[in-house]
C-alpha cells in the first residue's frame, strides 16, 4: 500500500521560511565615478579530483590544468556596497558556499563539464552529473572563491567602463534541440584611466563540452583569457551547443575585442542591485517519463533531489542589466528577456528552464527539467 501511495500521491515539497523570500533591495540607484578591482585565484585540488559534468562517478587522471575562481568588484560614487560578480571554473555553483559577504553578488559557474565535482552534498545529484560528494573539493572551491572576492575588493581603484553587444549569428554556438538559441554576445570591460585592463566580463551561451570526459579542464571558457581576468558567464545556454568544425575560445576572444573596439569609455555609470531567494514550484517529472511512473519520479526528485534553495540577482552596471538564473534557460527565454541579459548557472541550480509551451509538447530541453513548466514563471522569465 505504501508503494502504491508513493506512486500516486504527491509528497509535500520543502518550504523556505517566509522571511527568506522577501527581496533584498540594496541602496537606490547611484551614479558617480567608477571604481573597480579584479582577481583570479587558482582552485587547489587534490590529485585525481572528482569530476562533474556527466552521469556516474569519474575522476581525472591528473590535476595539472589550472582552474580558477575569478571576481570583479565595482563601486560608483557614494554607493555604500560593492557589486561583485564572480565566475568559477565548475559545472555548478557550490552548494551553500562557505563564506559571507555584505555586498550584492552574482556568482556563476562557467559550466565546464570537465571541472571539479563533488560540490553538492547530495548523492543523487552526484550520480546525475554533479560528482560524488567530496568535502575537500568543496572547501577548495569555496576558499578560492572567497579569496578572489577579497582580493578584488582590495584592488578597487579608478576605472572606466566599456560595453559592447551584438547578435553574433555567425558565432560557433548552434542549437541542439527545437527552438532558437540566443546568439547575443555581451562584453563589459573595466580598465584604468591609463588604459590598463582590470577585467573583462563576457556573457555568451555555448555548452562547454569540447574536452574529453576524463580530463580536468576549464574547457573553452578558460581559454578565452590571456592576461587580465576574463569572467566568462553563460547566457541562455540551455539548448546551445558548439559547432564541431569551428574554433571556440579563439573565436569568442576575437569577437569580444571586435565588439569593444569602438566602445566609448564611461568614467561614470549607474549601479543598481536587487536579490531574492526563490521558492521553486513542486518537482515535476518530464512528459517523457511514462505517465504511470511520473508521480513516483516526481516524489523521488522532491525527497532525494538537491535542496531547492536558489537565489536570483538583478544587477545593473551602466547600460547593461544582468539577471542571474539558477539553472539553464533556453535561448527563447534569453531572447524574450531583452534588453536584460540572462546569466545562467548563477546563484544555485534548479535544472533546465524550458518554455511552458515546449514543455507541454515534450519538445526542446523539457526532458531535462526538474520543476516542469512552472519554473519559467517562478523565475519571472515567461508571462503567466
Amino acid at each position: 500500500m505504501l508503494l502504491v501511495a508513493f506512486c500516486v500521491l504527491p509528497v509535500p515539497s520543502p518550504s523556505l521560511p517566509r522571511e527568506w523570500l522577501a527581496p533584498v533591495d540594496w541602496p537606490p540607484r547611484e551614479e558617480g565615478l567608477l571604481r573597480a578591482g579584479a582577481a583570479r585565484v587558482r582552485i587547489e585540488l587534490p590529485p585525481h579530483p572528482v569530476l562533474a559534468g556527466y552521469a556516474g562517478h569519474r575522476r581525472a587522471g591528473e590535476a595539472n590544468e589550472p582552474l580558477y575562481a575569478r571576481a570583479l568588484a565595482i563601486r560608483a560614487g557614494s554607493f555604500p556596497v560593492n557589486l561583485v560578480i564572480a565566475s568559477i571554473d565548475t559545472l555548478l555553483v557550490p552548494e551553500e558556499p562557505e563564506f559571507s559577504h555584505g555586498g550584492c553578488m552574482l556568482i556563476a559557474a562557467t559550466h565546464t563539464h570537465t571541472g571539479p565535482g563533488g560540490l553538492w552534498n547530495n548523492r543523487l545529484a552526484g550520480w546525475l552529473g554533479a560528482g560524488e560528494p567530496d568535502a575537500e573539493q568543496r572547501v577548495a572551491v569555496a576558499r578560492a572563491l572567497k579569496e578572489a572576492i577579497d582580493q578584488a575588493e582590495r584592488a578597487l581603484g579608478p576605472a572606466e567602463l566599456l560595453v559592447g553587444r551584438e547578435a553574433w549569428t555567425a558565432g560557433p554556438a548552434r542549437a541542439r534541440s527545437e527552438g532558437p538559441i540566443d546568439p547575443d554576445l555581451v562584453a563589459l570591460r573595466l580598465r584604468r584611466p591609463s588604459g590598463a585592463t582590470v577585467a573583462t566580463l563576457v556573457v555568451y551561451g555555448m555548452h562547454p563540452t569540447s574536452t574529453p570526459r576524463d580530463v580536468l579542464s576549464a574547457d573553452w571558457p578558460g581559454k578565452v583569457e590571456h592576461d587580465a581576468p576574463v569572467l566568462l558567464l553563460q547566457g541562455a545556454v540551455g539548448n546551445s551547443t558548439w559547432q564541431r568544425d569551428a574554433p571556440l575560445a579563439q573565436a569568442v576572444a576575437a569577437e569580444v575585442e571586435a565588439v569593444l573596439r569602438d566602445a566609448r569609455p564611461l568614467s561614470e555609470a549607474p549601479l543598481e542591485c536587487t536579490s531574492r531567494a526563490l521558492q521553486p514550484p513542486r518537482a515535476q517529472a518530464s512528459r517523457r517519463v511514462p505517465w504511470l511512473l511520473r508521480r513516483a519520479v516526481s516524489n523521488i526528485l522532491t525527497w532525494w533531489g538537491p535542496l531547492p534553495l536558489a537565489f536570483q540577482t538583478r544587477m545593473r552596471i551602466g547600460p547593461v542589466t544582468l539577471l542571474g538564473v539558477p539553472g539553464e534557460p533556453v535561448g527563447e527565454l534569453g531572447i524574450a528577456a531583452r534588453p536584460t541579459v540572462l546569466v545562467g548557472l548563477a546563484g544555485g541550480y534548479l535544472g533546465y528552464v524550458e518554455t511552458p509551451e515546449r514543455w507541454e509538447a515534450g519538445l526542446g530541453e523539457s526532458s531535462k527539467t526538474y520543476f516542469g513548466p512552472s519554473l519559467a514563471h517562478a523565475l519571472g522569465l515567461w508571462p503567466r
